[in-house]
């Protein structure tokens, strides 16, 4: 008889593993760091394992079922597992999971994301919106033959070093002085701040790279006087205006920056656009992609060894057919009334619900910054009412969610809100 591994077992009598956290090699030390694969799991005590996931749900190694509104950290618009999508991804990884040579997916997929950026017109394909996050600032960097970079602080653009400065001194740690000099900080929607670091040396900044809805900085919306103000400084200086859109893009059809009636110089996108598989963007106009153009003399050196890989170019095609501007739109407006749902019900106990769109988090009301403490908290306040977010507490929503289970994620946030906010007794993650 066929033998089943322990993850099958696992998923069958939905009884809890023994604690991975727990597993250690052979010199005693766990396998893996601290018990985790990536330091953004850590929600203050040993966390569930993932058993499985199918449309808006998620089971774990606890034998709890679970809304997810994690979605991989947004990514997963299309929630888990959508056939569709699953269908794509096995037919291309059938053929040949990489090659060395370039694929026919790739064009699909830059076809169909420079068709929602009609004023773009190239794409460079990369393995995470990390990487391409380092692309752009580098295209930025050769074009001008500057250094200099400005952020808006409390955004988040991954964890290249020139992304960690912004972040303050935890994140800064192990970068050099060198890169942190370059980087200047802006406070959010300081107008003024903006065009004094640009106009007090215009000739050292490359770039001006913006998060339009930063969860670093408690999902505060950049302004549109920031904005326009930062392409305005832009264009009269020869910088080039980044925005970053790896996590933003889901926001509107043409994007987040489509809203405000902006148009960078690069976009940084990743997440959505991959169907739930490794991938990064930079997309841009043709006279700085030309900096990437291998047949260029003099081009800037781009590789990464499963960039554009056909999995993730037809998995993202698909996720972006499916992507519609009614689902965009439908999404949406989930978001905006469940936010107003949970306003109602926390604002007396001293928390707000910001965020745009299907995007949404829980922070205390005027909070800049939300301690580690609190954003565990309520993690586990939620995962015990049967819901799944981010450790820092930002919920996305996914197009298998319609109005009856938002309705529930909304009831379920705001119980979770006002036991964190009334210092009810410490939940299962917090002992």
């Amino acid at each position: 008889m066929a033998t089943t591994n322990h993850l099958e077992q696992t998923l069958e009598v939905q009884n809890p593993v023994e604690d991975p956290h727990l597993r250690r090699g052979p010199r005693g030390f766990p396998l893996l760091p601290g018990g985790y694969g990536r330091s953004t799991y850590y929600t203050g005590a040993p966390s569930p394992y993932a058993i499985k996931g199918e449309g808006y749900r998620v089971w774990d190694d606890r034998g709890r079922e679970l809304i997810d509104a994690n979605n991989n950290f947004t990514s997963l618009i299309h929630g888990n597992a959508h056939p569709d999508i699953t269908e794509a991804a096995t037919k291309a990884l059938s053929s040949g999971a990489s090659w060395g040579i370039p694929n026919l997916y790739e064009w699909e997929l830059a076809e169909l994301l420079l068709g929602r950026l009609p004023e773009l017109d190239q794409v460079r394909f990369a393995n995470s919106g990390t990487e391409a996050v380092m692309s752009a600032i580098r295209i930025a960097r050769a074009s001008t033959g500057r250094e200099k970079v400005i952020v808006t602080k409390g955004g988040y653009h991954g964890t290249s070093e020139v992304a960690l400065v912004p972040g303050g001194p935890s994140y800064q740690r192990g970068v050099t002085r060198g890169v942190i000099d370059d980087v200047t900080a802006v406070p959010l929607n300081d107008v003024e701040f903006l065009r004094q670091a640009v106009e007090s040396a215009p000739d050292a900044y490359a770039a001006i790279i913006l998060d339009l809805l930063p969860n670093r900085a408690g999902l505060l919306t950049i302004n549109q006087e920031f904005v326009r103000t930062a392409r305005e400084l832009a264009t009269r200086y020869g910088l080039v205006l980044i925005i970053d859109e790896v996590i933003s893009l889901r926001l509107g059809y043409n994007g987040f920056s489509g809203e405000y009636g902006v148009t960078p110089d690069l976009l940084t996108t990743g997440k959505l656009i991959g169907g739930g598989f490794p991938v990064g963007a930079v997309c841009g106009k043709a006279g700085l992609m030309a900096e990437v153009d291998p047949s260029r003399p003099g081009s800037l050196p781009h590789g990464g060894t499963f960039s554009g890989n056909p999995v993730s170019m037809a998995a993202g095609a698909v996720a972006l057919r499916l992507y519609t501007q009614d689902e965009v739109k439908r999404l949406n407006q989930l978001g905006d009334t469940a936010r107003e749902t949970v306003n109602s019900r926390v604002a007396d106990a001293g928390w707000e619900i910001r965020g745009r769109g299907s995007l949404l988090r829980a922070v205390p009301a005027g909070a800049e910054k939300v301690d580690e403490h609190t954003q565990h908290s309520l993690w586990w306040a939620s995962y015990e009412r049967g819901l799944l977010g981010s450790p820092a507490n930002l919920l996305s929503l996914s197009t298998p969610m319609d109005e009856k289970v938002v309705a529930d994620i909304a009831d379920r946030l705001a119980d979770a809100v006002l036991a964190v906010a009334s210092q009810a007794p410490a939940t299962e993650g917090a002992k």
